[in-house]
């Protein structure tokens, strides 16, 4: 529960709408890097990148990264998560615009499939141990969402596309740059009718999501600079419910729905001294998440006023102020980066209020809270203007837990021929029980477990890379290790009501792989990317080690990019291969659980598009191309075939 507010929310307005953005990392210091010189595993996504796969949820262009393992449980808009490294979904922190969106009211794991493309500037995707840096929830990485802000006096856009299974997906934005300051705002729409998530009926299953952020800068002076960032959304989204179908419990139809709100906010400023060597920055930033669900109960309550529905409001606040001071020690060398240290404080307070019916199973009408204060010191060094070294560490302060301790260390070591790079990284790692798994209810379905401890892990990484001269081909090899003392079982379901709980599993828990990342480019007209993961998951000793479910041991994607005419006209083909994995299904008579296996599957898209003017594209797409029949979670579908067309149009010049 302990959370650091770092370089990429103290100097998002300026690093994004710089040129040399692609090659600079915001996340893995507390300093930015180039990304060079960070030891750190990581992959940028760019906006162009976006765009050309035409991707419109953010999870499925996190498909391409290495390390990365995408579960989406039904058709669009359903529960998305993203796993990395073979760990849990909420062992990734995720931060938007330097604010922690991790649901707070949920498992502490950002929703994935509620966020768009539209407007995203940047994602980039920190792997390994990151809590000495960003506290729980960073235990094995960090993906960090950054919004386009204007760099033109006047600026406008706007795309619309629709196609298969009602799909309409829509928005605009403006924005203003100036010598004193930025100014941009924007609105999407998105939705569906979906298609049928269980395997029992024809029901569709809707989505809608309307999105508005407002973004702005304003700079008070040569050192001085306040910035501010919003962004809400209103949700609503039909699910189906759980039930056992000869005798195995899969999703059958159910007239459930759900309807979220979330709003993040930051405000602060940054001070500049010293001729821009020491830089300190104050923000405050508020996350709230509120979900309120109907849904058909799953056994008689007995109470004969309620209409046979479950209704219930769970409601996540997280508010926060964050102080961190950088100083770089000397002047920059030619060839290297001057030394730095950098000290940084946060103090959180989160509340998590649940409304619902009492029943047989218990009262969920609770409120909780907790706070917690962090101290974070990093310090870069770069010696012999090729070897980069990075050592930081956190000392976090929680009302409900013991004190807790990390670490981490880094090293990026540029070889004499200028084409190699060794990098490589060991940290420590601790996640905190969330809300839910503590005193959380869910009518017939959970009950929390307030004697749980956090979960702790140590792990490294270490690869090499290597550039041709030109930077044509660019390969990566990436081998990770990490062992998870005390993983929390939050499906603990004890015969013969199956209600469950979460608990602490005695033993280790190991995640060892390696990631394999090539870049080419093909002649003049064709690039080339191409990614491999193999991840080996297992759960605890204890228990015999077994797999961890849904996590492919075998995955990787293919991009393979065409222009012509000048670039006016791109063709893309894109491959995402994701192996055999396995998962738990819920039986009504003894074992009462049971391992399954869910087949491989590829998913292949080709797009198109054409700019058929300076200002303007069309393009098209067709997801799924072969049809693939395929489960991320046992007893839910995804879809099938489907095609799209849109239009996109921007516009940047004088301010009218």
């Amino acid at each position: 529960m302990h959370r650091i507010f770092a370089a990429a929310a103290l100097l998002l307005p300026l690093v994004a709408v710089t040129a040399e953005v692609d090659s600079i990392t915001v996340t893995a210091h507390l300093t930015p890097l180039p990304i060079d010189a960070s030891g750190s595993s990581l992959t940028v996504i760019t906006r162009e990148d976006l765009q050309r796969q035409q991707t419109a949820v953010a999870a499925d262009a996190l498909r391409s990264v290495p390390g990365i393992a995408v579960g989406r449980a039904g058709p669009f808009g359903a529960q998305t998560q993203v796993r990395l490294r073979g760990a849990e979904a909420n062992h990734v922190l995720v931060v938007i615009d330097g604010i922690e969106v991790n649901d707070v009211a949920a498992d502490d794991a950002y929703a994935f499939e509620h966020l768009t493309t539209f407007g995203i500037e940047r994602i980039e995707v920190v792997r390994g141990p990151q809590s000495a840096l960003w506290g729980s929830d960073a235990l094995t990485g960090v993906i960090n969402v950054e919004s386009r802000l204007p760099s033109e006096p006047f600026e406008a856009g706007a795309f619309a596309e629709s196609g298969w299974f009602g799909f309409l997906n829509a928005g605009g934005r403006v924005g203003f740059a100036g010598d004193t300051g930025t100014l941009a705002a924007s609105l999407s729409h998105y939705e569906a009718d979906g298609e049928n998530a269980a395997e029992i009926g024809s029901e569709n299953d809707g989505y809608d999501n309307d999105t508005a952020t407002l973004l702005a800068t304003l700079r008070l002076a040569e050192s001085l600079t306040l910035d501010a960032h919003w962004r809400h959304s209103d949700i609503a989204n039909d699910y189906d419910a759980l039930d056992f179908a000869d005798g195995v419990m899969v999703a059958v139809d159910a007239d459930n729905s759900k309807d979220v709100r979330q709003d993040f906010g930051r405000a602060g400023g940054r001070l500049a001294l010293l001729d821009g060597r020491w830089r300190q920055s104050l923000h405050y930033g508020i996350a709230v998440t509120e979900t309120r669900s109907v849904a058909e109960e799953s056994f008689e309550d007995g109470n004969t006023q309620d209409g046979g529905l479950d209704r219930a409001e769970i409601r996540g606040n997280r508010y926060g102020i964050y102080y961190q001071s950088s100083l770089d020690l000397g002047e920059a060398r030619e060839g290297a980066l001057p030394d730095s240290v950098a000290f940084a404080i946060d103090h959180e307070r989160e509340t998590f209020r649940q409304r619902a019916e009492a029943g047989f199973f218990g009262d969920p009408n609770q409120y909780q809270s907790l706070t917690s204060t962090g101290f974070v010191a990093e310090y870069v060094t770069t010696l012999f203007d090729r070897l980069t070294l990075s050592a930081g560490a956190r000392h976090d302060d929680n009302s409900d837990f013991g004190d807790v301790n990390t670490w981490r260390g880094t090293a990026s070591w540029r070889l004499p021929d200028g084409a190699t790079r060794l990098h490589g990284s060991y940290g420590t790692g601790q996640k905190s029980p969330t809300f839910f798994e503590r005193y959380g209810y869910t009518p017939d379905q959970f009950i929390g477990n307030t004697d749980l401890e956090p979960e702790t892990s140590r792990g490294w990484d270490a690869g090499v890379e290597w550039k041709s001269a030109g930077e044509r081909l660019r390969a990566d090899l990436t081998y990770f290790k990490a062992d998870l003392n005390g993983e929390i079982n939050g499906f603990w379901c004890a015969p013969p009501d199956f209600i469950c709980t979460a608990v602490n599993e005695a033993g280790k828990s190991h995640r060892k792989g390696v990631e394999a990342l090539l870049e080419t480019a093909l002649g003049d007209r064709f690039d080339l990317v191409a990614s491999y993961t193999y991840t080996d998951a297992r759960g605890n000793d204890a228990s015999g080690g077994a797999r961890e479910v849904r996590r492919p041991m075998h995955s990787g994607s293919l991009d393979l990019t065409g222009q012509w005419f000048d670039s006016r006209l791109v063709v893309g083909l894109a491959a995402r291969y994701t192996g055999g994995r396995e998962d738990d299904a819920f039986l009504l008579d003894p074992p009462y659980v049971e391992r399954v296996a869910l087949d491989a599957y590829t998913l292949v898209n080709l797009t198109a598009s054409w700019e058929f003017s300076p200002e303007s594209v069309i393009y098209g797409r067709i997801e799924n191309l072969l049809d693939e029949d395929y489960q991320d979670v046992y007893g839910f579908n995804t879809p099938g075939i489907g095609g799209f067309v849109g239009l996109r149009t921007e516009f940047g010049g004088a301010r009218p």
